[in-house]
This record gives structure tokens, C-alpha cells and sequence, in this order.
């Protein structure tokens, strides 16, 4: 079980810097603004999933910014 919880991990990652490679500065905006759509339609599983992309890249942005 841990191992596919490592493995959803590394996905999300990657997803999360193909969205970043794609919009750049404005990804996680983009992210927020899905997210709120999915929310009003009612799809929250996919809300979500948008919400821990852009806290992908919010963890990305730490991440280089104490290196």
C-alpha cells in the first residue's frame, strides 16, 4: 500500500510540472479557477485533485526557495 501511495505521489509531481512548463507563473491561478468551477458543478472528487496539484507546486516553490 505504501508503495502506491509513493507512486500517486511521484504522478502528482509530474503532472504538477507539466501544468507549471505549460502556464508558468500563472499555473497555480489556473489550478484555483478549475477547482472552483469543478466545486459549482458539483464534481468535488476532481476539485481535489486540482487542489493537490496546486499544492504541488506550491510545495515545489518552498522547495526551491530554501535550496
Amino acid at each position: 500500500m505504501r508503495q502506491e501511495i509513493r507512486e500517486i505521489h511521484d504522478l502528482t509531481g509530474n503532472v504538477a510540472t507539466h501544468y507549471r512548463e505549460k502556464y508558468g507563473d500563472r499555473a497555480e491561478e489556473i489550478l484555483e479557477e478549475a477547482a472552483r468551477f469543478c466545486e459549482e458543478k458539483g464534481d468535488l472528487h476532481r476539485r481535489n485533485r486540482l487542489l493537490r496539484l496546486r499544492d504541488e507546486l506550491l510545495f515545489c516553490g518552498l522547495d526551491s526557495l530554501t535550496k
